[in-house]
C-alpha cells in the first residue's frame, strides 16, 4: 500500500457492539409475537439505519436536534415498517416502547488488534474517524486500543458526522496529510461517500455480494471482507 496513513471506522469495523442491533431488534419483534427471520432481520437494520441517517441530514441542515425518545421511536417506526406489510403500527409502536432496549458492549473484533500491530509495524500511521459518541476516546483508552493511533476523531466532540466531509478535513488537519496519503477502512456506504468526496482512496468491509446503494455515486478502491486482508493489498 502506498499510503503513509490508515485511518478507520470503529463501528462493525474495529469494534463491535454486543448484541448486536440485528439481534435486538429481532428479540423485540419477537417480543410484540413476529417471528423474525434472518433476511427479515437485515432489512431492518438496514431500515433503522435509513431512518437515522435521513434525521442526522436534518439536523445537519439546520434542524433541532430530536430528543432521544423521540429517536428511539423513530427507529421503531422504521423495525415495523418491514413486518407489518402496511397495517397500521400505531399499537405496535406503543407496546414496543415498553419493550426495553438491552445495554450494548463493545467488543474488539477478532483480528483487529493483529491487524493494527502489523501495519505500525510496518510504519503506518494510524487514526480514527468515528460516528459515535464522545465517550468513545475515554474507552478506547481504558482497553488499551487508544495507543495505537494519532488521531481519533469523533462526530459528537466535533460536531459534524459522515457523511458530512468536513469530519474527514479534521482528521487530515490532525495528522498534517494531504487526502491521497491516506486510506480509509469503513463498512457503511456512508464511509465510501464521505472518504472518496474527501478524495482519499476507501477500502470497504463488505461482502462481495454487497452493492452501493444510488446514493453512493462513487465505487470503493479496495473491498475487503476482514482487516487481516489489509496487509495483502
Amino acid at each position: 500500500m502506498n499510503y503513509k496513513a490508515v485511518i478507520f471506522d470503529v463501528g462493525d469495523t474495529l469494534m463491535e457492539n454486543h448484541p448486536s442491533q440485528k439481534q435486538i431488534y429481532a428479540e423485540r419483534m419477537k417480543a410484540l409475537g413476529f417471528d423474525v427471520d434472518l433476511a427479515t432481520a437485515d432489512e431492518i437494520v438496514q431500515a433503522i439505519e435509513k431512518a437515522a441517517h435521513e434525521q442526522i441530514a436534518k439536523e445537519q441542515n439546520g434542524e433541532p436536534r430530536m430528543p432521544d425518545r423521540e429517536f428511539e421511536a423513530m427507529l421503531d417506526r422504521a423495525a415495523l415498517t418491514c413486518v407489518l406489510e402496511g397495517q397500521d403500527g400505531t399499537d405496535y409502536l406503543e407496546k414496543l416502547s415498553d419493550v426495553p432496549l438491552p445495554e450494548q458492549e463493545l467488543r474488539i473484533i477478532p483480528g483487529a488488534l493483529e491487524t493494527l500491530m502489523a501495519l505500525k509495524d510496518k510504519g503506518f500511521r494510524l487514526a480514527i474517524v468515528s460516528n459515535h459518541r464522545a465517550w468513545l476516546p475515554d474507552y478506547l483508552v481504558e482497553i488499551e486500543l487508544a495507543e495505537f493511533f494519532e488521531a481519533i476523531i469523533v462526530s459528537d466532540v466535533v460536531g459534524f458526522e459522515k457523511p458530512d466531509v468536513r469530519i474527514m478535513q479534521i482528521a487530515l488537519a490532525k495528522l498534517d496529510l494531504k487526502a491521497s496519503d491516506c486510506l480509509y477502512v469503513g463498512d457503511h456506504p456512508f464511509d465510501v461517500l464521505c472518504v472518496k468526496k474527501a478524495g482519499m482512496d476507501c477500502a470497504w468491509l463488505a461482502a462481495q455480494q454487497a452493492v452501493l446503494p444510488e446514493s453512493v455515486p462513487y465505487k470503493e478502491n479496495f473491498r475487503i471482507n476482514t482487516l487481516p486482508e489489509l496487509l495483502f493489498l
